[in-house]
């Protein structure tokens, strides 16, 4: 029984240990003793269950982080910059030149005055100097290096649904660009 209590020790499900099972007579499941609980034994089928892991959950973390082109890329979304894209804030009474933009957010250059973060701003979006959308509100939440990180809030339908096809104009734009890099490499 010496080997018994020592693989019931290495093997039981609460990782205390416990006392031997008492001897199975007539076939029949014996209770194992845990502390002060009595548990029965795992049976066949479980002892042959495989365990599967889900991936992590990044919206459940309330964030995501990867590394690209070793910088740390904060935004939750893809991020793809679109030639000829542009906001004007009413309130600065200009135009900056947008270095990236995803459905949730985007960044535009600005270097001085410093922007402070949880300012919040309405911007209007232009493409090759046309306006696709006014008065898209947003907030900062950072300004750095000369971008100023924006997260969009409270937009309504039609703001969300220029966004998204200006994402989709920088996805096309993105993947043009891939196909020629690719036909000047054959």
């Amino acid at each position: 029984m010496g080997i018994l209590d020592s693989l019931g020790k290495i093997f039981s499900r609460s990782g205390k240990g416990g006392s031997p099972a008492a001897p199975d007579t007539a076939g029949s499941t014996a209770d194992v003793r845990i502390g002060t609980k009595t548990a029965s034994p795992p049976s066949a089928t479980s002892r042959n269950e495989t365990f599967h892991a889900d991936p992590v959950d990044d919206a459940a973390l309330g964030f995501s982080i990867t590394i690209k082109d070793g910088r740390i890329t904060k935004r939750k979304a893809f991020r793809v910059t679109v030639r000829g894209l542009a906001v004007f804030i009413p309130r600065l009474g200009k135009t900056y030149p947008v270095t990236d933009i995803s459905t949730s957010g985007l960044g535009f250059s600005f270097e001085k005055p410093r922007i402070k973060t949880g300012a919040k701003i309405k911007m209007d979006l232009l493409l090759d100097g046309g306006r696709v959308v006014e008065g898209v509100p947003c907030e900062v939440v950072r300004h750095e290096r000369g971008v100023v990180g924006c997260i969009f809030k409270d937009m309504d339908r039609k703001q969300e649904e220029a966004v998204d096809h200006l994402v989709l104009e920088g996805e096309k734009q993105l993947a043009a660009r891939r196909v020629a890099t690719r036909g000047t490499k054959n």
